[in-house]
């Protein structure tokens, strides 16, 4: 995807905890993330006293083109720890291949899928850029846990590659609506802003859904800040906007619940002062 748009940054402190309702999950939280300490980025070095098949698998590629997390290590599968490779990261797959109902598949050219830290998800879904590699990695899990990851079905997504979703992971978008937050959004090109978080559980929220827009925040953000969806989407961070649209968004938003949306605040990104966060 390639928008030749300008983007701000969006937070807000409602509900931005990552919610994949189909999944199995383990919220529990490591705060050595806080610190800049990651499992998910551990050394391949780690695997020398402990021969581990995936890093076999994977050691031509760079640590931050796969993704694999598990509940447990299943050592006698030769996958030695739960995590692998990039922590964090934004992808985009096509909404009719998650089965999205017609109104979001109208609405929405791309559906995000993505993982951040500190919420660790089980295999649900995982990616890798290369397929080749993935499908080895498919096979490998498959054999060592049939029950939990013998069905995963391989989802084509926007930086060439797949991810593995579970069926019940994909079934739950066949159930998505068009919502308030729709209806606020109404008239913004959705390629100039993306929304990632939790839905709002407080009464009168704008928010159902884990993700609203599809602005290709890779090529927009994370490639030419060399930065991720770890450094730029925190706890308390919604999304990424164009200037406007987020000017736009936070008006409609104060408008609908004034209450609960009028603390929020725009400051400009370090980086670039085009670019801005609403927390």
């Amino acid at each position: 995807m390639k928008h030749r748009i300008s983007i701000t940054l969006a937070a807000t402190s409602v509900a931005a905890m990552l919610t994949f309702t189909s999944c199995k999950k383990d919220l529990a939280y490591n705060e050595a993330n806080d610190n800049g300490s990651n499992l998910a980025y551990a050394s391949r070095e780690a695997s020398i006293t402990a021969p581990d098949r995936i890093d076999a698998i994977v050691k031509d590629l760079s640590l931050d083109s796969y993704s694999f997390s598990f509940s447990n290590p299943m050592p006698n599968a030769g996958i030695t720890r739960t995590a692998y490779g990039a922590d964090n990261y934004l992808v985009y797959a096509d909404p009719q291949d998650l089965i999205c109902p017609e109104p979001i598949r109208i609405r929405y050219k791309y559906v995000p899928i993505w993982k951040r830290p500190n919420f660790i998800q089980p295999t649900c879904p995982d990616m890798a850029i290369d397929v080749n590699k993935l499908t080895q990695v498919q096979q490998l899990i498959a054999k060592a846990d049939p029950a939990q990851y013998g069905s995963l079905k391989g989802i084509k997504i926007s930086n060439g590659g797949a991810a593995l979703a579970s069926g019940a992971f994909i079934k739950s978008y066949s159930n998505l609506q068009l919502d308030k937050m729709d209806a606020l959004t109404k008239g913004l090109d959705p390629s100039r802003f993306v929304l990632l978080g939790a839905p709002d559980n407080t009464k009168g929220g704008a928010f159902t859904r884990n993700f609203y827009g599809y602005a290709d925040l890779d090529a927009l953000v994370f490639k030419p800040y060399k930065t991720n969806l770890r450094d730029i989407i925190k706890p308390t961070i919604k999304g990424c906007f164009d200037p406007l649209i987020l000017k736009t968004i936070r008006e409609r938003l104060v408008e609908f619940n004034a209450g609960m949306y009028k603390g929020l605040t725009v400051t400009p990104l370090q980086q670039d002062k085009s670019i801005a966060v609403l927390n």
